[in-house]
């Protein structure tokens, strides 16, 4: 999960005095940078806590964690910040499967392409639109998609609709697991079932290129995607939230 950062200008350290892996990408603020696979103590966890917002404040970015249920130590580390004043940004839930659905019988004039340096402009301006970025970062985005795209890193899918661009997907492995992520429609073609397209694709071609599961992660509120994923055979692995600590 962490390494999808990576492929967006981030990096990942393994920090031993932090006792997770430390996300960095400067003045991009809470997104990508933050403490994660956090392992601290049960019994003196505050201590460690105090550590990490020290080094935050020295790297002059807001305290900021991602706690997975089931994973983090202490366990109830989510609560236990919560009730500390520390504020829940995004929850999601990490979905998985092992098999790929059938690709469905849409409109004949529907094209599925993989993206390359060519149409990587105009993929990242649909993606842009699609989930709302600002036009500032555009063209690092797209020099980031192009360089992780021939780097062999990253999958792009674009899918079009009488040659206009309506869906975006990208598709990333390691370890002989893949992952799902930046799935969307074009908010003037949604509800003609292009997100379970591009979805049972992305996922059919990950499981064919030796991946032994794929995995995705939705929003906890988001009950539309949810259920679609359900119907295509993702089932539920674990949640995590996104917390911002207080200014002191």
């Amino acid at each position: 999960m962490l390494g999808l950062t990576e492929l967006s200008g981030a990096t990942v350290e393994a920090r031993s005095d932090l006792a997770g892996l430390l996300v960095r990408r400067t003045r991009y603020g809470p997104a990508f940078n933050y403490l994660a696979a956090i392992r601290w103590p049960e019994v003196n966890w505050p201590s460690s806590l105090q550590v990490t917002q020290r080094r935050f404040r020295d790297l002059e970015e807001w305290p900021c964690v991602v706690v997975a249920g089931g994973l983090t130590t202490p366990p109830e580390l989510a609560d236990d910040l919560e009730r500390r004043g520390w504020l829940p940004l995004e929850r999601e839930t990490i979905l998985w499967t092992r098999r790929g659905a059938v690709v469905p019988h849409l409109d004949p004039w529907l094209r599925v392409e993989a993206v390359t340096a060519r149409t990587a402009a105009l993929y990242e301006q649909l993606e842009r639109e699609v989930f709302e970025l600002s036009a500032t970062s555009a063209e690092d985005r797209a020099s980031l998609l192009v360089r992780a795209v021939e780097a062999g890193r990253l999958r792009a899918y674009l899918v079009r609709l009488h040659g206009e661009p309506v869906a975006v997907a990208r598709l990333t492995a390691r370890d002989g697991i893949a992952a799902l992520y930046g799935i969307g429609v074009a908010g003037h073609a949604r509800r003609q079932g292009l997100g379970r397209l591009i979805t049972t694709v992305a996922t059919r071609a990950a499981l064919a290129t030796g991946n032994r599961l794929v995995w995705l992660s939705v929003d906890e509120k988001n009950d539309a995607a949810r259920s679609l994923y359900a119907s295509l055979g993702f089932g539920p692995a674990f949640a995590w939230v996104r917390l911002l600590g207080p200014s002191e």
